[in-house]
């Protein structure tokens, strides 16, 4: 997910991307098991630490990088400073697909941490790898409360009522646009546009002044869209209550979605570029070389964006954040979360295991989330990290800091917003794409594309769950 993947986005990739710009399968490991959650849960021994003497040393992998290492490693300094029984080493990955490769290749060598960082749409497939103790088991042997947590980034690493993993970092979409740029259009810089079809009309007016707008070729325009309107993306509550079976998107307000993306595009008000490669930045890079006036983006990229901003090259441009235009106004949905959860193996020690507990609920309590929302951009996921002196200070100084929180704090709180659980997600949101490229390029109609993609995507959901022996 490009929310998650664009977490990684740092001012030297930006530059790079700058200079050379232009316009323009799950693995799923042997014996996994068929289930998506566990009928009796196993146990978290923590007493094993209680009652240990001496140091237990840890290894956590991580996929973070430039600023939001730093942050994470000041974290875990303190962890490791704030008491004498654990001792947790950082291992930095290249990135969450990296991690996750990795992951898969130690479950045959054994060369496994004892704590991770998976992207969000890893959920059903690092669970059927058979190789996590669900953090569910250490929260009810701590009677540890999630009254504090966000409901919906909680709920989205919860699979058929068990917490699998704890929310860490959590972002979501929301709108970038330059000022200026609607100021020529004359729009009203103060009133970007809040659902679709107002973003649809500004993104003409943008184009008929001279810019118009920039759009990532991602398929989680279609889920985050359904999303808002309340609506399911895939069977069984979005794979919450049951395995995820298939598609359930085949609906007129997905039709309704890519009919007006298909105009956005087809009339030349919005130009789209690759989410990977080379171009993968023209959307946010064309809002610095003033050819768009707007874009939606991960909010993980905002400390980026707004220090790249602060360089003074792009004196054209006057950042302004808007929250992720919502299908309609008139329907009560939510913008669904992204990010990354963090994660206990099955396949150490019960000691290590509960060492591993008590570092993932250090690196989840109150300050800890409010040091890492200030210092990365993510949402705090923790009410309490809101009211904290650092993420108000960082709001009232940065109010564009505050959109995704809002996003994720409000609405309803339901499957349908919770963001889906699929076994091939990444070959899912494959089959997605290329039905939503065939409509633009290729002359699909809007109904056709989608059903296309619903077929698509019952095969490639059969085809997994087959070969997992699951229904």
């Amino acid at each position: 997910m490009r929310i998650a993947r664009l977490s990684r986005l740092t001012l030297a990739t930006l530059f790079m991307a700058s200079a050379t710009a232009t316009t323009t399968a799950a693995v799923v490991a042997s014996g996994a098991a068929p289930a998506g959650a566990a009928t009796k849960l196993p146990s978290c021994n923590l007493k094993a630490l209680a009652n240990h003497k001496g140091v237990v040393d840890i290894t956590f992998w991580e996929s973070a990088s430039e600023a939001n290492l730093t942050t994470l490693q000041s974290i875990t300094s303190a962890f490791n400073s704030s008491q004498s029984q654990v001792h947790v080493t950082l291992v930095t990955q290249a990135g969450y697909d990296d991690t996750w490769q990795k992951y898969l290749a130690g479950l045959s060598s054994g060369q496994l941490p004892d704590a991770v960082q998976l992207e969000d749409q890893r959920t059903q497939a690092a669970i059927d790898t058979n190789s996590f103790l669900p953090v569910q088991s250490c929260m009810n042997a701590a009677k540890y409360s999630t009254s504090d947590y966000l409901p919906r980034p909680l709920a989205y690493w919860k699979v058929n009522g068990v917490q699998w993993a704890l929310p860490f970092a959590v972002s979501a979409p929301i709108l970038y646009y330059n000022e200026a740029a609607f100021t020529k259009a004359g729009l009203n810089p103060a009133a970007p546009p809040t659902t679709l079809p107002q973003m649809v009309s500004d993104a003409k007016a943008l184009k008929a002044s001279g810019s118009g707008m920039g759009l990532v070729l991602d398929p989680w325009h279609l889920e985050t869209w359904l999303a808002t309107a309340n609506q399911l993306f895939v069977n069984n509550k979005n794979g919450r209550s049951a395995r995820a079976t298939a598609g359930a998107f085949d609906t007129k307000t997905a039709v309704s979605i890519f009919s007006q993306l298909k105009q956005l595009v087809t009339s030349g008000d919005a130009t789209t570029n690759p989410s990977t490669g080379p171009d993968e930045y023209d959307n946010l890079l064309g809002m610095g070389s003033g050819k768009y006036g707007m874009t939606i983006e991960t909010s993980a990229a905002l400390g980026t964006v707004t220090q790249l901003l602060s360089g003074g090259q792009y004196s054209n441009v006057k950042l302004g954040i808007g929250a992720f235009p919502v299908y309609s106004s008139s329907v009560q949905g939510g913008v669904e979360p992204g990010g990354s959860g963090v994660y206990i193996s099955s396949k150490v020690p019960a000691i290590d295991q509960a060492a591993s507990w008590e570092y993932l609920a250090y690196i989840c309590n109150t300050q800890s989330q409010a040091t890492w929302a200030a210092g990365t951009g993510y949402i705090p996921v923790r009410k309490s990290s809101a009211q904290t002196a650092t993420v108000q200070h960082l709001w009232t100084t940065n109010p564009g800091y505050k959109v995704a929180y809002n996003e994720i704090n409000n609405g309803a709180n339901t499957p349908a917003t919770s963001g889906s659980v699929i076994g091939p997600y990444a070959d899912v949101r494959t089959d997605i794409l290329n039905s939503e490229i065939s409509m633009y390029t290729g002359g699909v109609s809007p109904s056709s594309a989608v059903k296309s993609a619903e077929s698509n995507v019952n095969s490639t959901i059969s085809s997994y769950n087959s070969r997992l022996g699951a229904s």
